[in-house]
C-alpha cells in the first residue's frame, strides 16, 4: 500500500507542475494551439473542420496538414469547458501527467528485479524514473502548451510498456498496437521512430512472438494505421509540413547545382561532391549527432524559445551527470540486460526523424530522448539506493528538486517576460478591445505580420465555424503551398507591407483588390501606421516592447 501511495504522490507532483497556472503560462496561445482548439470546436459544432471537410483524417489548417489525434482528443475538453486556453491545453497537461505513470510502469517491466524494501515499502527503479520525469525541465516545458509531440510521447510510452508485457502475455499485443498506432497519427516524429523501433525489437525478439489471434489482430491494426501514413505521404498531405522543414529544400537543391556549376575541381569531382545524396547524408549525420551534444542539452545555440528556455539545461546538471553514468553502465552490460539493450536502441533511434530536418538542435522533434535519459538515470539512482548510501541518495533527490525550482522561477519570471513575442502575445488583448461596444459594427483591418490573425480572431470571438466554411462570408485561397484568409465577415487581414505609412484611403488585399479605410479600425505593427489615423492604443509585449498599434481612420 505504501508503494502505491509513493507512486501516487509522484504522479500528483507531476500533475501539479503541469496543470498549475496553465492558462497564464505559457503567456499566450500560439497559432498552432489556437488552430487545434478552433478545429476541435468546429468538429464539435459542425462535424467538419474549419475548411468544411467532414471528420478529416488529417487537418488542412494553414496548409501544414496537422495530424488528427490531438484535435479529436481536444473535442472533449472543449465540449466540457468551452473554447478556452484551458480546454486547448488540457490534453497536453493530462498526457504529461499520465506519462509519469507510464514511465513508472515501463521502467519496472524493463527492470523487474530492481526493487528494494525500505521502511516497509517497496521502492523500485520505476519510482526514480517517475520522479525524475515529474520534475524534468524538458518534459515539464512541453507538457504545458498544446503540443502533439507531448501527447505522442505518452502514447509511445504506454505502447512500449504493453509491448514488453506482450513478450510474456500475448493479450497485451492489442493494447500496444492501439497506443502505437495512435501515436503515428499524433506527431510526425512517431511516424519515423515507432516503425524503426518496432523493426529492431521484432528482429531481436522474434523468437518470443506467439503468432496467435491477438498478435495477428494487433499487427493488422498497426499495419492499417501505417498504411494510412503511407497513403498520406503519397498524396503529399502527410509530408506538407516536412517539406517546409526538409534538409533538401528546393532552394538547397538549387544551391547545390550552382556549387557544382561554379566549382573549379576537375570533372567528375563536382558532380560526386555536390549532389543530393551526399548532401543529405552528411547533413543528416551532422544534425543527428548534434542531438547528443552539450549544445543541445544546454540549449545554448539556436534554441527555439517556443520549445525550451534558451540557455537552460533540458534535464538539469544532476540528471545529466547520472544519465552519463547510466549510459556507460548500459553500454558495458547490454548483453546481460534486455532492459539496457531496449533503452540503447531507443536512445539511438530517438533523433533520427529530427536529423532529417533543418534548424537543429530543436527541442521538440527528438523528444523520445527524454524517456531513455530518464530511465537510464533512474537505474543509477536505484543502484545508489540499494547501496544504502543515504547521503548520496539524498543528494540525487534534493539537487534535481533545487534545479527544477530554479528553472521554474525562470519559466514564470524572466522567460515569460522576455519571450512573450515567441508566443504571439497580444492577439487576445486586441480582440478583447475590439469587443467594446464603441467599436461594434465597424470594419476592422488586421496585419498578418505576426502570423495567421484570422484563426486568433475566430478563436477569441468564438466565430461560428459555418461562417469560415461559407465562401460568401469568408475570403480564403491557396498560394505558395499555403492557405490564406483575407476576410471573415467585416474583418480583413492584410500583409504588413501593404499598409502605407503615408495618407491612404484604401489598403490592398493579398488575394487582389482593395479595402476602403473609411470608418475602419486598423490593427497594425509599430512600423506601419498611416498618417491619416487617430491613435486608440498600443498593446505591448510583456517586456514593454510594442506589439500592436490600434488606430482609427
Amino acid at each position: 500500500m505504501k508503494n502505491h501511495k509513493l507512486t501516487l504522490v509522484i504522479i500528483v507532483l507531476g500533475a501539479i507542475l503541469r496543470f498549475a497556472f496553465i492558462t497564464q503560462f505559457p503567456v499566450s496561445l500560439n497559432w498552432d494551439e489556437v488552430s487545434h482548439g478552433y478545429n476541435a470546436f468546429s468538429i464539435l459544432k459542425t462535424g467538419q473542420d474549419e475548411w468544411g471537410t467532414r471528420l478529416p483524417l488529417i487537418f488542412r489548417a494553414f496548409g501544414d496538414y496537422k495530424l488528427p489525434v490531438y484535435i479529436y482528443a481536444t473535442v472533449i475538453p472543449v465540449a466540457l469547458f468551452g473554447l478556452s486556453t484551458f480546454s486547448v491545453r488540457f490534453v497536453s497537461a493530462l498526457a504529461g501527467s499520465l506519462a509519469v505513470l507510464g514511465i513508472y510502469l515501463l521502467t519496472n517491466v524493463l527492470y523487474p528485479k530492481s526493487q528494494i524494501l525500505n521502511l516497509k515499502s517497496k521502492i523500485t527503479a520505476g519510482h526514480f524514473a517517475a520522479f525524475f520525469l515529474a520534475i524534468s525541465p524538458w518534459h515539464f516545458f512541453i507538457s504545458r502548451p498544446a503540443l502533439e509531440a507531448n501527447l505522442a510521447l505518452t502514447l509511445i510510452i504506454f505502447g512500449a510498456y504493453f509491448l514488453v508485457r506482450s513478450f510474456t502475455n500475448s493479450k497485451f499485443y492489442l493494447l500496444s498496437s492501439i497506443f502505437l498506432s495512435l501515436s503515428l497519427h499524433t506527431y510526425n516524429t512517431a511516424r519515423v521512430f515507432v516503425p524503426l523501433f518496432l523493426l529492431v525489437i521484432f528482429i531481436r525478439e522474434r523468437r518470443k512472438i506467439k503468432w496467435d489471434k491477438l498478435f495477428i489482430l494487433g499487427l493488422s491494426i498497426f499495419i492499417l494505421a501505417f498504411s494510412l501514413v503511407i497513403y498520406q505521404v503519397k498524396t503529399g498531405e502527410g509530408t506538407a509540413r516536412y517539406q517546409k522543414l526538409a534538409i533538401l529544400s528546393p532552394d538547397r537543391v538549387f544551391q547545390l547545382g550552382q556549387l557544382r556549376q561554379n566549382s573549379l575541381l576537375p570533372k567528375p569531382m563536382p558532380r560526386l561532391i555536390y549532389n543530393r545524396p551526399v548532401y543529405f547524408v552528411t547533413t543528416f549525420l551532422k544534425n543527428y549527432f548534434s542531438y547528443y551534444s552539450p549544445r543541445f542539452l544546454t540549449q545554448n545555440k539556436g534554441a527555439q524559445s517556443q520549445f525550451a528556455i534558451p540557455g537552460q539545461n533540458l534535464f538539469g546538471v544532476t540528471i545529466t551527470f547520472i544519465f552519463l553514468l547510466g549510459l556507460t553502465l548500459a553500454a558495458k552490460n547490454y548483453r546481460s540486460s534486455p532492459g539496457h539493450l531496449f533503452l540503447l536502441v531507443w536512445l539511438l533511434l530517438a533523433p533520427v526523424a529530427a536529423g532529417t530536418t533543418i534548424d537543429p538542435p530543436q527541442a521538440l522533434r527528438p523528444n523520445p530522448l527524454i524517456i531513455s535519459v530518464v530511465i537510464l538515470s533512474a537505474t543509477v539512482a536505484f543502484a545508489i539506493a540499494k547501496s544504502k548510501n543515504k547521503k548520496l541518495l539524498a543528494l540525487i533527490i534534493i539537487m534535481p528538486l533545487v534545479e527544477m525550482s530554479i528553472y521554474l522561477a525562470n519559466y514564470l519570471g524572466p522567460y515569460a517576460m522576455s519571450y512573450s513575442s515567441s508566443w504571439q502575445y497580444g492577439y487576445q488583448p486586441v480582440f478583447d478591445l475590439l469587443k467594446q461596444e464603441s467599436y461594434q459594427g465597424r470594419t476592422v483591418i488586421i496585419t498578418k505580420r505576426y502570423g495567421e490573425p484570422h484563426i486568433f480572431y475566430a478563436f477569441y470571438n468564438r466565430v461560428d465555424p459555418s461562417i469560415l466554411q461559407d465562401k460568401d462570408r469568408s475570403l480564403r485561397f491557396k498560394q505558395s503551398d499555403w492557405f490564406w484568409t483575407d476576410k471573415i465577415d467585416n474583418v480583413y487581414f492584410v500583409n504588413d507591407w501593404d499598409i502605407p505609412n503615408g495618407h491612404t484611403d484604401k489598403i490592398r488585399l493579398e488575394s487582389g483588390g482593395f479595402i476602403s479605410t473609411q470608418n475602419t479600425i486598423l490593427v497594425t505593427s509599430p512600423g506601419q501606421v498611416p498618417q491619416n489615423t487617430t491613435p486608440i492604443t498600443t498593446i505591448n509585449y510583456l517586456d514593454g516592447k510594442p506589439a500592436f498599434v490600434v488606430v482609427s481612420f
